[in-house]
């Protein structure tokens, strides 16, 4: 069985797109057999709010698992509309081959972020690049429908190809030159 990890979902109680997101990831608990647990976090969650969702069957996950989580087993992350920090802290704590391999993500494009922000802070972005060369993105058509267009427009599938732990460590060698000379070009 695979789990569903959902970061950033929001606020249930102020935001509509919210209670939208974390109803499709129980409907699709419901619907598709494969899929275990739902596990959820985001710091603006409420006491209130965490009760609600665990009335829906749901855990909630502590702080000190955010942005660290470990993809030991295969696992859908529910990220929508995250910050390009988040997603690049999440793919830092994943950056090895046999996790990336049991990691589907569902979340805003990396290709838009990098095309949108080319020239934003290498530090927050600099896993986000690097996992755009091991990543098929596959769009989600969304019809116009205001109250579903809000909550679900731009996200993207993503599937990590097979990747090996060496191009990942020559993208790390990579970045890290880039840094280097950047810091020398500044002094």
């Amino acid at each position: 069985m695979q789990m569903i990890v959902l970061y950033g979902i929001g606020s249930l109680e102020l935001n509509k797109n919210s209670r939208l997101q974390l109803s499709l990831a129980i409907l699709m608990q419901k619907h598709f057999n494969w899929i275990g647990d739902i596990q959820v976090f985001d710091p603006v969650l409420s006491v209130t709010e965490c009760r609600v969702i665990k009335a829906f069957g749901c855990s909630i996950l502590s702080l000190h698992q955010y942005r660290r989580w470990r993809a030991l087993k295969p696992t859908l992350f529910f990220m929508p509309h995250c910050s390009s920090m988040l997603y690049s802290d999440f793919l830092k704590a994943n950056w090895e081959s046999s996790l990336l391999s049991n990691i589907v993500l569902f979340a805003n494009s990396f290709n838009e972020y990098a095309r949108k922000d080319p020239y934003r802070d290498l530090d927050s972005m600099w896993y986000l690049y690097g996992a755009r060369r091991f990543t098929k993105e596959l769009r989600m058509n969304i019809t116009f429908d205001e109250d579903y267009y809000n909550a679900f427009h731009r996200l993207t599938w993503h599937f990590f190809s097979q990747v090996k732990d060496a191009q990942l460590q020559s993208w790390n060698k990579f970045m890290n030159e880039l840094s280097r000379r950047r810091v020398v070009i500044h002094e």
